[in-house]
C-alpha cells in the first residue's frame, strides 16, 4: 500500500482518525500518525472547546450586568452572574447533574441551592478557569 499523499512512497501506517495511508515522512510529522486534514479537524475542535466557555462567559457578564442584580453595581452583578457557569462546571465535577425524581419545589430549591453555590464557587474560580482557557487557547494555536 502506498501513501495518500505520496503514491511513491511505501506507507508505514495509518491516520488515526481518516485511516488514510501515511509514509514515514507523513506519520512522523506529530507525536502520533495523524495526517494534516485531520490535525487540522483536532486543532479547530481544540479552539472552539476554550472559545466556547469564554464566549458563554462574555454573553453572562453582559446579561448580568444590564440586568441590575446587585443595583447600582453593574459590574459586580454581570461578574456574578458570569460566576455562574464556572462553579456549576466545577460543581459537576464533584455531582454530576442528577435526575432528581421530586416534585416541582423540591426540584427548584435543589436548582435554587445549586446556582448560588455555582455563584458563589465561581467568584473565587472563574479568574482561573478563564484564565486556564486562554492560555490552552494560546498553547493550542502555537502548537504545530
Amino acid at each position: 500500500m502506498n501513501c495518500y499523499y505520496h503514491p511513491t512512497e511505501y506507507a508505514v501506517a495509518q491516520c488515526l482518525d481518516c485511516k488514510k495511508a501515511l509514509c514515514h515522512s507523513c506519520a512522523s510529522q506529530y507525536k502520533e500518525p495523524i495526517c494534516n486534514s485531520c490535525n487540522r479537524k483536532r486543532k479547530i475542535a481544540g479552539c472552539v472547546s476554550y472559545i466556547k466557555p469564554i464566549l458563554v462567559c462574555l454573553i453572562l457578564f453582559v446579561i448580568g450586568y444590564n440586568v441590575d442584580i446587585l443595583g447600582q453595581d453593574n459590574a459586580m452583578g454581570g461578574y456574578m452572574c458570569m460566576s455562574i457557569y464556572a462553579g456549576w462546571k466545577i460543581i459537576d465535577q464533584f455531582l454530576p447533574n442528577l435526575f432528581i425524581w421530586f416534585n416541582i419545589q423540591a426540584l427548584f430549591w435543589y436548582y435554587l441551592i445549586r446556582i448560588v453555590m455555582s455563584m458563589f464557587i465561581g467568584a473565587f474560580a472563574t479568574p482561573l478557569y478563564l484564565f486556564y482557557c486562554v492560555i490552552r487557547l494560546i498553547l493550542l494555536l502555537i502548537k504545530k
